[in-house]
């Protein structure tokens, strides 16, 4: 059975679990920010996520308070 963090995520779920919005959901997907998959052909396809990628994406871009601070 395939832990949590390997879960593929539609969507909507990688929306709610990172808190943000359609819109920058797909500006970070086209800016190639986050890596996301194609499921399906030409224009009936789906983009999909890794649970594990979007969790290690966040890890990856911490705010360092001490930097903002100065």
């Amino acid at each position: 059975m395939p832990q949590i963090e390997d879960e593929i995520l539609t969507g909507q779920e990688a929306q709610e679990l990172l808190k943000i919005s359609r819109s920058t959901l797909w500006k970070l997907t086209r800016q190639k920010q986050i890596p996301a998959y194609r499921v399906g052909n030409g224009k009936t396809s789906k983009l999909r996520y890794k649970k594990s990628e979007l969790i290690s994406w966040l890890n990856s871009n911490r705010v360092d308070w001490e930097e903002l601070e100065s």
